[in-house]
């Protein structure tokens, strides 16, 4: 298509990147198209991900000799339609002129699959020139494509004449990537200012001209010049034998063998002080992760120094330390077979534990028809890492291609597994509702995010699983019973069954743990009291520290986590602008009267919502960091008061399993100081409703906060926005809180200490 003379194309490695010059067909407009070709290897599609941005024409293209179900027509037709639902896409069959291979391909089952608005036209061509040196149909297939550009949103967008002066400065530069200080620079001697230069960044971005990670705290301050250039560096990984004979992991001084390789040109040669940069983004995209070997105590943070070092202000000065030991785990080479019998589960677990399970069905949201979301068990095997058996000593995980163990401690255990490309998880555990209910939301984010064209229908299996795979859609199931139905058929084997029973696997259809905690408040803040006396005086190993606890105590733990899961979401948006989590006490206790007053000084004390602690236990018993003397009117607290009411009760109960944490273990005083002044506020807010109403009787009431979208979580969230105004004119860095984005773009305010684990 760009006219160069024809050589035999070798295999592409991740991506190239090359221009196309067009003419608009209805005005003649010369457009200036990126054209990406993309490695059509199964692995190289998870760094795919890493450009999946711009509104684009799309080719899916094979070769007529090899077939169509060779070619993975319809399976490529579906990546695309699936991640970018409005896509608009050519299918052309090459290598074949008109006295060569035909291609035989089903138009009408493509159209009557995806539709003709996605499936807009069929070419076959020859990139080979004939005697005469034409190019089969290539000059057609130009034209359409013109067509089809046309109609892109940036095409024909007016931008200031400066925002092409710097493409073209960027576009002749020999340089693969820029800091992020010199490309501003750039732009401010094109006279350009510096909002001005990160939209032109942004637009730039979805364009495909360069990558800029933005919102991303370790990749913010690089901008890639060469994309294909950096996929090309990721595909040396996948390619890697030595890292797939050795199921998946390799340590960074193989990456660096595979990155700076002298044997290769010079063009895919990468230097050493790029290579912590790579690691990240393939952490980033969940390409990888770090695992913990026992000899590797002191490597996450030499790898976390180099990595700073690496994008500070002497950027590509740094030297690669020989004795930097960091091994990853590549998910997408990790062994393809089953263990049998699967270590950690097959016989395991005990009958004390109660056993649940839920499959996690993925179909196209447009027809409702079973779907694939490529690459999505390898990124749940690096994502739920933190649960992994082998998240202390890697020799002790397990996983392979389809499947993956993993462990909560009072929380439970799981098996997730791939079984016809939906997702099914099992947990078993005293009370797995909690584990379930984390495991099944992680699947059902990433497929609706990732994959914009797909979603994720949460099912539970028939009664009778050894004899029948039918399934049951949640949804329905509770749709069905409050209209008063009992029974259902499996819509496999037809038998009627009891739809209370079906139910009993599906935590989003069980009591909210609220209800259950608070209805007997005082005596579970006395069970948990003990449970921190006995998690105080056990080994510092954190795995297992919960296995000498009672199934009824693991139970009330994992009550405790859900209700904590609660309330973060509860004021999910209010995260952006100031933390969620405080605890406040008057500045005068003695003189305070719970029942009457209007305006009141209060001291009021700002919590980590990663450890679940107040900033003072953290900093140390002496410090005032994170510590605010407010003026609050009662007027205020009485508006807020479902919400305080569900903060203080739930601090409380989290408190004594937080504080007995073996990395930031607190002595009696302190923890006796805190709980004191946390039943303090919870008198405040009793007091403030009346002796008639207490702490636990809004969690029985139709009006209960936890419904969604409820007034009450919407006047709640205005009243700790107010809260949030109050605290910037005191502090606007809320105590060194710093704010950090969890795997799911959700934002926490979490202690400095724990910044990096996000």
């Amino acid at each position: 298509m760009r006219g160069d003379k024809w050589v035999e194309h070798p295999t592409t490695h991740g991506i190239e990147i090359k221009q196309v010059i067009v003419d608009a067909p209805n005005n003649g407009t010369r457009i200036i198209l990126n054209g990406w070709d993309f490695g059509g290897q199964r692995v190289y599609r998870p760094t795919h991900q890493l450009f999946f941005s711009a509104p684009a024409v799309y080719l899916v293209v094979w070769k007529p000799r090899d077939g169509s179900q060779q070619g993975s027509v319809r399976e490529w037709i579906g990546l695309v339609k699936h991640r970018e639902p409005e896509a608009k896409i050519v299918v052309v069959a090459t290598h074949g002129g008109p006295d060569q291979n035909q291609p035989d391909i089903d138009r009408q089952e493509l159209w009557d699959l995806f539709g003709k608005d996605t499936v807009v036209d069929f070419f076959h061509i020859d990139s080979k020139p004939d005697t005469n040196g034409r190019r089969h149909n290539v000059a057609e297939l130009r034209d359409a494509i013109a067509h089809l550009a046309s109609y892109l949103p940036e095409v024909g967008r007016a931008v200031p004449n400066r925002w092409q002066d710097a493409r073209e400065v960027l576009r002749q530069m020999d340089a693969a990537y820029l800091p992020l200080e010199d490309l501003l620079k750039l732009c401010r001697d094109l006279h350009m200012e510096d909002d001005e230069a990160r939209l032109f960044l942004t637009i730039s971005h979805r364009l495909g001209h360069l990558i800029h990670y933005a919102q991303d705290l370790a990749l913010r301050d690089i901008v890639v010049l060469k994309p294909d250039w950096l996929a090309t560096a990721i595909s040396f990984v996948l390619n890697d034998s030595k890292t797939r004979d050795n199921k998946g992991l390799i340590d960074f001084a193989r990456l660096g063998e595979l990155w700076n390789n002298p044997a290769r040109d010079t063009e895919f040669r990468y230097p050493p002080n790029l290579h912590p940069l790579f690691l990240r983004l393939m952490e980033r995209f969940d390409i990888s992760y770090k695992v913990s070997l026992p000899t590797e105590a002191s490597d996450a943070i030499q790898f976390w120094q180099l990595l700073r070092d690496t994008l500070g202000k002497t950027f590509g000065t740094l030297n690669h330390s020989p004795e930097l030991r960091y091994t990853s785990l590549i998910a997408q080479l990790v062994p393809e077979v089953r263990p049998d019998p699967i270590p950690c589960w097959d016989g395991c677990m005990g009958d004390a534990n109660i056993e649940k399970t839920q499959i996690c069905r993925i179909v196209d949201d447009y027809k409702g028809r079973p779907a694939q979301a490529e690459g999505l068990f390898f990124q749940l095997i690096v994502r739920l890492h933190k649960y992994s058996l082998g998240r202390e000593n890697f020799a002790e995980s397990v996983h392979w291609r389809r499947g993956l163990v993993l462990d909560d401690e009072y929380n439970g255990r799981a098996l997730l597994e791939e079984v016809d490309n939906n997702i099914r998880i099992t947990v078993r555990a005293p009370y797995p509702e909690t584990f379930l209910a984390v495991l099944t939301h992680e699947v059902e984010w990433l497929v609706e995010k990732f994959w914009p064209g797909l979603r994720c229908d949460v099912t539970v299996p028939c009664l009778n699983p050894e004899l029948c795979t039918g399934l049951f859609e949640v949804r329905k199931l509770i749709e069905n019973q409050v209209r008063g139905r009992r029974e259902q058929p499996c819509p496999v084997c037809n038998v009627w069954q009891s739809i209370e029973l079906l139910l009993h696997n599906a935590p989003i259809a069980q009591p909210e743990p609220t209800v259950a905690l608070f209805a007997e408040f005082a005596e579970v803040k006395e069970e948990l009291g003990i449970v921190r006396q006995q998690l105080a005086y056990q080994g510092k190993k954190m795995m297992g520290r919960f296995d000498r606890l009672d199934d009824r105590t693991r139970r009330t733990l994992s009550l405790v986590d859900g209700l904590y899961g609660e309330l973060l979401k509860m004021l999910m948006d209010e995260a952006k602008d100031g933390p969620r989590l405080f605890s406040f006490v008057p500045a005068a206790p003695s003189m305070f009267n719970p029942e009457r007053w209007i305006s009141e000084r209060f001291l009021l004390t700002l919590w980590c919502e990663h450890s679940r602690l107040p900033l003072p236990a953290l900093n140390g018993k002496n410090s005032r960091k994170g510590v605010y003397e407010l003026r609050l009117k009662h007027e205020w607290l009485k508006r807020a008061t479902p919400f305080l009411k569900l903060l203080i009760g739930t601090l409380i109960l989290a408190l004594p399993v937080a504080s007995s944490g073996i990395k930031w273990a607190l002595d009696d005083t302190v923890f006796n100081s805190i709980q004191e002044q946390l039943d303090f506020g919870k008198e405040i807010v009793d007091a403030s409703l009346g002796a008639s109403e207490k702490i636990v009787d809004w969690s029985d009431s139709a009006d209960t906060i936890l419904l969604p979208n409820s007034e009450a979580i919407r006047a709640c969230g205005a009243a700790v926005r107010e809260l949030h105004a109050l605290l910037k004119s005191k502090d606007p860095g809320f105590g060194g809180l710093v704010r950090v984005m969890n795997k799911r773009h959700e934002f926490m305010w979490v202690h400095e200490q724990f910044a990096g684990e996000y």
